[in-house]
């Protein structure tokens, strides 16, 4: 084996899943600054989606279901 470092993230508190949607799109986004415009306009469609998705959960968090 080598010397190598295994880096670990530091453990945070656990996150809504509108925080877990709303930090993939900003992570594709930031990655999309990277890339050719061609190739970052998939990864924007995608933090797009993302977005929605984190938008869908806040509107579904209100709700309650009846037992």
């Amino acid at each position: 084996m080598s010397n190598v470092a295994i880096l670990f993230q530091p453990a945070r508190k656990s996150s809504s899943a509108a925080e877990v949607w709303l930090g993939r799109a900003a992570r594709m986004r930031r990655i999309a600054m990277m890339l050719p415009v061609k190739d970052a306009q998939v990864l924007k469609a995608y933090a797009t989606e993302c977005e929605a998705e984190a938008q869908r959960m806040i509107a579904n968090a209100g709700r309650k279901i009846a037992a």
